[in-house]
C-alpha cells in the first residue's frame, strides 16, 4: 500500500495527459441538420472526429476532440462553412403597420435583392462567400439625366474549383435578376481562400491498435502512455496482492506449525505422567 501511495501522483499525472487528449469541445451551435451532416462528412473525410448533438429549437451543435479543434476551423472555413445566413424577400417586406418611406422602400428592396442573389452565388461549386451590392437609380420625373444601374459581385472560392471560368455565367445570373441593368455594368471580383484546410494532417490519421481500437495518430502517444501506466500499475496491484497472500499464507503456516509442536509437548507431558504412575505402582507391589 505503501507503494501504491508513492506512485500515484504519477499516476494522476499521466491520466490527466490522456484525458486533455481525449475531451470534446463545441465547434458549431445552431446550425442545421443539414448544414451539421455537411460538415461531419468533411471531417470524416480527413480522418478526423466529429459528432453532432441536439440544440435548441430544432438546431444542432457539432462536437470535435479538443486536439483536433484548430484544424477542423480551418478546414470548414476553407469550405465556407457554416454557411451563411441571407434574409428573404418574404423576410424583408413583412407586413407590418408603419407606412415606410419610398426611400425606406427602395433601400429594403436592394438589400433583399442583393441577399436573394448572393444565396444563389452561394450554392456555386467551389465558392466559400459571396456578396453582391447593388446600385439602382431614383425615379426622379424631374431629372433628365439618370444614372444607370450597377452591380458588384464578391466571391470568394476555393483554389482549383474552376469558378474562374463561370464568371461569364455570374453576370448573365445578375443582369437577368435586376430590371435595367446591362452586362458591362456587372462586375465579379474573385478571390481565392488559402487551401490550408486541403492539406492532409497527419496527426489526424487514424491508427487502429488491437484491431478494435481507432485512434488519431495525435493521440497515440498519450494512449500508449496510459496503456504502459496501465500495466504498470496492474503489475505493482498483482505483486502487492500476491505479496499480502504469501505473507498470509506464511503466518498461518507458522501458527500451524506452533499448534503442531504444542500438541506435542502436551502429548509428550501427557505419556511421561502416566510412565511414572505406573512404575511407582510397581514400587508399591514389589515392597508388598
Amino acid at each position: 500500500m505503501a507503494l501504491l501511495r508513492k506512485w500515484s501522483p504519477f499516476f494522476i499525472f499521466f491520466f490527466a495527459i490522456f484525458g486533455s487528449g481525449c475531451g470534446r469541445s463545441p465547434l458549431y451551435s445552431n446550425v442545421s441538420e443539414r448544414q451539421a451532416n455537411e460538415m461531419i462528412a468533411l471531417l470524416r473525410g480527413r480522418n478526423m472526429t466529429a459528432e453532432k448533438i441536439v440544440g435548441l429549437e430544432g438546431t444542432w451543435t457539432l462536437q470535435i476532440p479538443s486536439n483536433q479543434f484548430a484544424a477542423a476551423v480551418d478546414i470548414l472555413g476553407n469550405y465556407g462553412y457554416p454557411r451563411d445566413e441571407f434574409s428573404t424577400l418574404g423576410k424583408v417586406f413583412q407586413k407590418g403597420g408603419l407606412v415606410s418611406s419610398p426611400t425606406e422602400e427602395r433601400a429594403r428592396f436592394m438589400y433583399a435583392l442583393s441577399e436573394n442573389l448572393a444565396e444563389n452565388i452561394s450554392h456555386i461549386h467551389g465558392v466559400v462567400t459571396a456578396r453582391v451590392n447593388i446600385v439602382l437609380p431614383e425615379s426622379n420625373p424631374y431629372t433628365e439625366t439618370m444614372t444607370p444601374s450597377s452591380a458588384a459581385v464578391f466571391i470568394s472560392y476555393r483554389p482549383g474549383s474552376g469558378i474562374e471560368d463561370a464568371v461569364r455565367d455570374i453576370k448573365f445570373l445578375v443582369t437577368n435578376s435586376i430590371e435595367g441593368l446591362s452586362y458591362d455594368k456587372v462586375s465579379v471580383a474573385l478571390f481565392p481562400t488559402p487551401a490550408v484546410g486541403d492539406v492532409f494532417l497527419p496527426e489526424n490519421e487514424m491508427v487502429s491498435i488491437l484491431s478494435f481500437i481507432q485512434i488519431t495518430r495525435s493521440s497515440l502517444l498519450a494512449f500508449c502512455l496510459f496503456l504502459g501506466i496501465l500495466v504498470v500499475g496492474v503489475a505493482v496491484v498483482s505483486f502487492v496482492g500476491a505479496k499480502v497472500i504469501f505473507d498470509y499464507m506464511s503466518v498461518r503456516h507458522e501458527e500451524k506449525q506452533k499448534e503442531k509442536k504444542k500438541k506435542k509437548k502436551e502429548s509428550g507431558e501427557g505419556d511421561e505422567e502416566e510412565a511414572t504412575e505406573e512404575g511407582g505402582g510397581e514400587a508399591v507391589e514389589e515392597e508388598e
